[in-house]
């Protein structure tokens, strides 16, 4: 349910000269320093902010609309990946402030890309082309497959290959880098078992929208069991989903605006929603079941009155 009665002001903010100059399309913290965050835009750079003093330190221009950016959790490398409105990824060093090389790949817009939880040097992108790569960065033909939904290729590189009907704009790991669940335009939700890179075939069944050619970030919750799969979708909601067999659990409804972005508060039972409606949600589990705090309250009364009675009668 969502927290209630609660409004969080900001506890800083940018100032107009060094905001971005179009919509933001992600945000996220330097993996092992809060003293930093890099985010994302369409107004085709990349900025790494300094916490403290809320100013950009650096600024890569890509030269074309930015949908994503991803950092490696785990990398010894400061290398920032880029998913732009073109074919190929550009990765950013945080250590030169350069551009170190490009990925080519992919034959359109790239909508979003995040590094291996477990592999420091694997990442994978999800583009406008229906495809899923798996790049080695340290490998000169750094493209070691494109995933294929229906699990027949014997070729990992084949141009047939596809992991959706449409664009893919939404990829997240497991934490143990075991699982990639992927969000397609098709409006399907995929599982993928990336040691093997096969499609593992769960059924999540058909109440997800997605329609927009835009980045869609979703969570995984690997501390609850079963695991749990949290998903923005178009009609205003969070679906919740058993992560491994594709039940829908509950939907999460209160946001104004078209869900794009979820994401969970590590060692609390805490979840965040964002939406172009401009609101950030708070979402908390209820502590008891509801008809029983209702009942305990009217206990609570009823208690009260008889109280009131033998006073009243003494």
């Amino acid at each position: 349910i969502p927290a209630e009665h609660e409004r969080n002001e900001p506890v800083a903010s940018v100032a107009r000269a060094d905001r971005h100059q179009y919509a933001v399309t992600s945000a996220t913290w330097y993996p092992f320093d809060t003293g930093m965050f890099i985010t994302s835009s369409y107004d085709t750079t990349i900025k790494v902010w300094d916490t403290n003093t809320m100013k950009p330190e650096y600024e890569f221009n890509l030269e074309s609309r930015v949908n994503s950016q991803s950092m490696s959790p785990i990398a010894s490398h400061s290398l920032v990946a880029s998913a732009a409105s073109e074919p190929r990824i550009r990765l950013c060093d945080l250590n030169s402030g350069a551009f170190t090389h490009s990925l080519m790949g992919h034959s359109g817009s790239v909508l979003s890309c995040v590094w291996s939880t477990h592999q420091e040097f694997i990442l994978y992108s999800g583009g406008m082309d229906c495809t899923i790569r798996v790049w080695d960065i340290r490998r000169a033909s750094s493209c070691l497959m494109s995933l294929d939904q229906e699990n027949t290729t014997t070729d990992p590189l084949s141009d047939m290959n596809t992991a959706h009907g449409r664009g893919v704009n939404g990829l997240t790991m497991t934490k143990d880098g075991r699982f990639l669940v992927s969000l397609g335009l098709d409006e399907k939700i995929r599982l993928w078992n990336t040691q093997t890179g096969n499609n593992t075939f769960v059924n999540y069944g058909f109440n997800w929208r997605n329609r927009f050619e835009l980045r869609m970030q979703a969570t995984i919750d690997d501390e609850a069991w079963p695991p749990l799969l949290y998903i923005p979708s178009d009609d205003r909601q969070v679906l919740v989903y058993r992560l491994f067999d594709g039940v829908l659990i509950r939907r999460l409804k209160g946001a104004y605006g078209r869900v794009i972005c979820v994401e969970k508060r590590e060692a609390y039972q805490e979840l965040y929603s964002g939406s172009n409606g401009g609101e950030v949600l708070v979402w908390e589990p209820p502590l008891q079941d509801e008809d029983v705090v209702d009942q305990i309250e009217q206990n609570d009364l009823d208690a009260w009155s008889d109280s009131d009675q033998e006073v009243q009668h003494t």
